[in-house]
Order: C-alpha cells, then sequence, then structure tokens
C-alpha cells in the first residue's frame, strides 16, 4: 500500500515513478478521490459538533422550556443524525474505493532500477565462472533425468497432469541434500533463523505480501478459503503482520524450505515439461526485515548469501539488474541471479532477491519505534530465493553431464548424499 501523504505532497514523483514502470495510474485521480473522502469527514466532523451542542440544550432546558421548543431541537439532531449517516454512507464508499485503487497500484521503483521495456532490458551487473567445456552435444536435464531413469514424467501425469515431476532415488535423495545443505548453510554460516511456516495461509497474508487482489489468477485457492503459498516469502513475512517490533531486534532475518504453488497463468506452452516452471516446487526462502535505512546494505547481504551458495556448487551465473518493466509489483529494487544451462544454451533464472522497502509492511500494518526519535516507522522487508531447489537440480544435471550419461554432484554435497559422488544409470 501507499503513503497518501507522500502522495500528496510529492506527486510529480509518484507520477514520474509510475510512468516507469510503464503504469498509467495518475495522482490526480487518486487525490480526487482522497480529496472526496476528507470532505466528507470534515464535514461529519462539524455536525457532529452541532449534533453534540444541540443534545446539550436539550439536557440544559428540558425543565424550563416548553414540549414543543424541546421537540423541535430532538428533531434537529434527529435530522442531525441522518446526514452524519449518511455522509458516513459517502466517506466509506470513497475510502473502499481509494483502497481498492491503492491496493492494484504497484510499489515505486528505486530511483536506481534502470528504465526498460522487456526483460531484454536488464543489465549485467556481475558474471561468476565460465561455461563448461563438452566434448559431445549436451543433453536437456529431462532427457538426462528420464535416461537415468530418476525422472519419471509418465507418472507425475497419471498423478496430477502436467507440470508436475516425480524424482525417484538418487536424483530425490540430490532434492533433499540441497535443501539441507542450503539450510545449513543460511542458518550456520550466514545468520538466518530457520523458520518452519505453513503452506496454507489467509488471504490477508497474501494481500500484505501484494500477491492479492491483483494476481489472484496465479494462485491456487482451497475451498475452506485457504490459499496455497507461491513463495515461503508470504508465511515469514507475515509472522510479523499488524505488529509493532522492536526497533533493537532489528534486523529479522529468516529462512524457511517449503513447498511453492503457482498455477503458471499465462505460460501456455512454455517449460510444460521439466523441473523449470512447475505447478509445485521446493524452495529455500530468504526474509529480512531491517530498519529503512538499512535495506540497502541488507540486500546486499542477502545477495553475498546466494552467491556463496552457487560458488560452492561451482555453477556459472550471472546476476542481472531488473529494469523498470520486469521488476515485480511489490519491489522496488531486484536482482536475479541466472545460472547457465549447456543443455537449453542460455542462462536460466534461479533466484530473485528484491527490495521491497515499506510496501508490504504498510499492507500488513508491521510498524516500528524509532528508538532516537520515537516516531513510529514502517520497517523495510526483503526476499530471496536462496534457492529453488528443481533448478539447481537442473543446473547440476546439465553442467555436471559425462558423455556416458552420467552426472557428478558438486563435493559440497557429498556428505548431503551419504557419500553418493555421482547419479548412474539405475534405470534397468
Amino acid at each position: 500500500m501507499h503513503d497518501i501523504k507522500f502522495i500528496k505532497n510529492k506527486p510529480e514523483i509518484f507520477d514520474r515513478l509510475q510512468k516507469k514502470r510503464n503504469e498509467k495510474v495518475k495522482s490526480s485521480e487518486i487525490l480526487e478521490i482522497y480529496n472526496k473522502y476528507l470532505s466528507h469527514i470534515n464535514k461529519i466532523q462539524e455536525l457532529q459538533k452541532i449534533r453534540n451542542n444541540e443534545s446539550k440544550k436539550i439536557g440544559l432546558i428540558s425543565k424550563i422550556e416548553s414540549k414543543t421548543k424541546i421537540d423541535l431541537l430532538k428533531k434537529n439532531v434527529g435530522n442531525l443524525k441522518k446526514k452524519i449517516s449518511d455522509l458516513n454512507f459517502l466517506a466509506d464508499k470513497e475510502y473502499s474505493n481509494l483502497t481498492r485503487i491503492l491496493s492494484l497500484v504497484p510499489n515505486l521503483l528505486d530511483e536506481k532500477t534502470p528504465f526498460g521495456e522487456s526483460d531484454l532490458d536488464n543489465k549485467k551487473i556481475k558474471e561468476f565462472g565460465e561455461k563448461n567445456e563438452f566434448s559431445f552435444q549436451p543433453l536437456d536435464h529431462v532427457v538426462i533425468g528420464e535416461k537415468l531413469g530418476l525422472l519419471d514424467y509418465t507418472s507425475a501425469a497419471k498423478l496430477s497432469g502436467s507440470r508436475f515431476s516425480v524424482l525417484k532415488s538418487e536424483l530425490a535423495l540430490l532434492s533433499r541434500a540441497l535443501m539441507n545443505y542450503m539450510l545449513d548453510k543460511h542458518t550456520k554460516q550466514n545468520g538466518y533463523k530457520e523458520i518452519k511456516v505453513p503452506e496454507l495461509v489467509l488471504k490477508e497474508c497474501l494481500y500484505g505480501t501484494g500477491q492479492l487482489p491483483k494476481f489472484k489468477d496465479d494462485l491456487f485457492e482451497t475451498r475452506e478459503g485457504l490459499w496455497l503459498i507461491p513463495t515461503a516469502e508470504v508465511s515469514l513475512t507475515n509472522l510479523c503482520r499488524e505488529e509493532i517490533l522492536n526497533y533493537k531486534n532489528l534486523p529479522l532475518r529468516y529462512t524457511s524450505f517449503t513447498n511453492c504453488f503457482r498455477s503458471e497463468a499465462g505460460s501456455a506452452g512454455v517449460d510444460t515439461k521439466g523441473l523449470i516452471r512447475e505447478h509445485q516446487f521446493g524452495k529455500v526462502e530468504l526474509v529480512s526485515i531491517t530498519k529503512p535505512e538499512s535495506s540497502m546494505n541488507e540486500l546486499d547481504r542477502m545477495i553475498e548469501c546466494v552467491e556463496s551458495i552457487l560458488k560452492d556448487l561451482n555453477l556459472h551465473y550471472r546476476v542481472m539488474e531488473l529494469c523498470s518493466s520486469d521488476v515485480g509489483f511489490s519491489s522496488s529494487y531486484t536482482l536475479d541471479f541466472e545460472v547457465w544451462m549447456p543443455g537449453q544454451s542460455k542462462f536460466r533464472e534461479v533466484s530473485s532477491c528484491s527490495n521491497c522497502k515499506d510496501f508490504q509492511s504498510r499492507r500488513m500494518k508491521m510498524r516500528t519505534k524509532n528508538n532516537e526519535t520515537g516516531k513510529i516507522i514502517y520497517p523495510h522487508t526483503l526476499n530471496g530465493s536462496g534457492l529453488a531447489i528443481g533448478r539447481i537440480i537442473v543446473a547440476i544435471l546439465e553442467n555436471f553431464q559425462e558423455k556416458n550419461g552420467e552426472v557428478n554432484i558438486p563435493k559440497v554435497l557429498w556428505d548431503y548424499m551419504g557419500g553418493t559422488k555421482k547419479l548412474l544409470n539405475l534405470k534397468d
């Protein structure tokens, strides 16, 4: 949600930053509704003051004035109550309209977010490692997994339809190994607190992080009114919803592994088979809640934490600064990690790290009290994938495949794999 005072005091900045996103909303339209709302509120307060004075008069003159005069005063008070009730209805209507419009307006972009018209305008700011050289044509992860007998899409389709996978034997073990390794790394070395959170949440949680109401079609809703989370960011950030946090305890840093669920609306025909774009996938998430003045430093720290894992896995990656048209609805500034996938001859995103500033905290009424000024303020929230398990499995299968079809396991995972160093052909 947006700060209406900011829109009122700095409408030109609001308009410029929304135009940078190619959004058509204008501050003048928002302020017109807001001013109507304020007009109703001011009139209500005036009438309430008059009503209170008239009511006092009735009490003072009830014993000395005629019944006719008292009845007239009572009638006036009744008329005032009716006018106040009508104005309250109009004020509530304008406020609901204002809230509805603001709930659909994306976060203000950070000034450093570059302008761009599509993801082709994203900027590479860093690259690590080099592409592996192969003496053979590298295969796609689906082909590798099926040849090894470790990826079973026939069973997946029988169970759930398209955009689901069944991982078997050592590939299932690799998934669990990655989860345990990443959680150990983030908790023991990177300073995050592990939290086990629900994967079904109330709609208020999805409103707070920005998925609702605008992206309802991307989500799965149960008949009981609960929603499957698209990312653990939803559950982790909402732990602090409607709370006043202790300023001294900031930053809060949380990590969690959860299954994530996305309908992939608008992705018809894209990555329908494989581990890249599934309806259900596992992910280790990072969330930070910080003092406003520290949030960009916290983002740098989160970036380093994600990088440390990709370096441990010896994967060739690049860091991309997202342009204005590619930054997510709730984010103000985002950096993506893309890993080279030789079987697809392209870089694919494996993590996205975002600074949402006070956008989410305002939506979920999360606050803190500045110890120096005593002022109640909204903390900044950040989130990042640390990392998406399925996409890292893709990267391992494609980057460390051998000509004979076997796949080497990164050394950092050997102990987590119970000493298994290779994925062998177990199909027969």
